[in-house]
């Protein structure tokens, strides 16, 4: 369960109904966070609480996660910046800060690119830094479908059981919230293509909010290339965490 005294609402935003969780706290600065690929808002639990006395926090749930609509046919490549936009301008959300991991990374970034003036600052998790991506990785999205059909019938207890199994250095309590996230991922993500999103070295030089960038642990030359893009953001600080890996907060 959600801890004590968080809500979940929903509002209709840039053509969808989206999902989000909110742990209230009226009159602090909003914090605004955007999951990974098949996470949900929820998944971001033990890691927003830590923020919980300091920030009005919104946790939203991406188109085709957790109970947000799922994708459409045509959707265009800045759909999930668009849908943050539309959220933070909905709901009259001044100045917050967008955290992103991943998928949500990308989003987040490009939605401070589009919208320099509206996040007051930026944590992206683990980014990709490299060049334009030309197709999304893994398998071809027939087979992606039809594991998230599995993972889908898949009950709490296996899934709990399978992300302890692969991650124990998360813990339990992250494992429970991972766990009802691949139940309800939605597998018309699966045909979501990202070759044409543009790569952050397009992005950064665009962003004007103090942005922070956490990077997993990375080979020396990784990281070189990884601060020379960190080094287009005006106002940008990049972390690399020793040991850490994709999903560096946890």
């Amino acid at each position: 369960a959600p801890p004590a005294g968080w809500t979940d609402h929903y509002v209709y935003a840039n053509g969808i109904r989206i999902h989000y969780w909110r742990a209230p706290n009226p009159g602090k600065p909003v914090m605004v966070f955007a999951h990974g690929s098949s996470d949900d808002g929820l998944c971001w639990t033990n890691f927003a609480r830590e923020f919980a006395s300091d920030y009005d926090l919104y946790l939203v749930d991406a188109r085709g996660h957790g109970l947000t609509d799922p994708p459409k046919p045509g959707d265009p490549a800045d759909v999930q910046a668009e849908d943050l936009a539309a959220f933070i301008r909905e709901l009259k959300l001044s100045r917050p800060v967008v955290v992103g991991h991943s998928m949500g990374s990308a989003a987040a970034a490009w939605f401070a690119a589009k919208y320099p003036d509206v996040p007051r600052a930026v944590v992206l998790e683990d980014p990709w830094l490299g060049g334009r991506r030309t197709a999304p990785d893994g398998p071809p999205p027939e087979e992606r479908i039809r594991r998230m059909i599995e993972r889908n019938n898949m009950t709490l207890e296996q899934l709990a059981a399978e992300c302890m199994k692969n991650s124990p250095k998360w813990g339990e309590s992250e494992c429970a919230y991972w766990a009802p996230s691949k139940r309800r991922h939605h597998p018309a993500t699966a045909l979501i293509s990202i070759g044409a999103r543009p790569p952050m070295s397009e992005l950064f030089p665009r962003i004007t909010a103090p942005t922070l960038i956490l990077k997993a642990d990375a080979p020396e030359e990784t990281r070189k290339e990884s601060a020379a893009t960190a080094a287009l953001l005006a106002k940008g600080k990049l972390v690399h965490i020793t040991g850490a890996g994709h999903n560096v907060r946890r």
